[in-house]
């Protein structure tokens, strides 16, 4: 039998070529534009970048670096975008959740500090509200994470301002889901995970499963029918 000749290489040979493609993707991070203007790169390869970095353990200023050039066009970004593996054991849940926290952050650093943000007649600003969007689908898909502490939910949840949500459906979605993955949660953990919700914001149909929804509190259940059903099952009442 023939025997190939060739070496395997060695872990130091390994380890400089892991070195190099380090040093490679921090001189391209910085020399990547951060106005969002003048950038080229679209927001698919900016994630892609971080999730090398990551992987690569680059170093601290480069992750920075390219979060804060996510922040610039957030608003481009897709549901599989922000779902960024735990690649380190510190974290317990699945995905990053600490990763998306801080991008939000500038983004919303950024909108609130630029004189250029477009808003519209109401007073909305359109790339906030495709952002809450987009958050509150990261919600739904994190809340079956058995890890995922309430605390850590509840506080991504509200770091949004008002006015990114015009209804709330999308944020008692990820509610719901959080609440069915986690029965073991008490009874005031139930009540501050569901006071993130405006019940005032929730259409006829989220109303009206909401008012069915047994994992909910007795609470934010009798607030559903205040604010939204109960007139509507007033009218629907027929006269004696």
């Amino acid at each position: 039998i023939l025997r190939s000749n060739r070496k395997p290489p060695s872990s130091s040979s390994t380890a400089i070529s892991e070195n190099e493609q380090r040093e490679l993707l921090e001189t391209i991070t910085s020399n990547l534009p951060l106005d969002k203007s003048s950038i080229s790169s679209t927001t698919r390869f900016l994630f892609g970048l971080l999730r090398t970095a990551i992987i690569l353990n680059a170093s601290e200023i480069c992750r920075d670096l390219l979060e804060r050039k996510i922040r610039t066009q957030l608003e481009r970004a897709t549901l599989d975008d922000l779902l960024v593996p735990s690649y380190s054991y510190l974290n317990e849940t699945l995905y990053d959740v600490d990763l998306v926290e801080r991008i939000l952050a500038h983004f919303l650093d950024t909108l609130e500090q630029s004189n250029t943000a477009v808003v519209e007649a109401d007073g909305k600003s359109p790339s906030l509200m495709l952002v809450g969007k987009l958050i509150d689908g990261f919600l739904a898909e994190i809340a079956s994470d058995a890890n995922l502490k309430s605390d850590k939910f509840y506080n991504l949840a509200i770091s949004l301002p008002d006015q990114a949500r015009l209804y709330d459906d999308g944020l008692y979605r990820a509610v719901d889901v959080y609440l069915k993955a986690h029965p073991w949660v008490s009874e005031a953990e139930r009540e501050k995970i569901c006071g993130v919700m405006d019940c005032q914001k929730l259409t006829l149909e989220a109303c009206t499963h909401a008012a069915q929804n047994e994992w909910l509190p007795l609470r934010a259940v009798v607030q559903v029918l205040f604010f939204e059903c109960m007139p509507i099952y007033w009218v629907s009442i027929p006269l004696c």
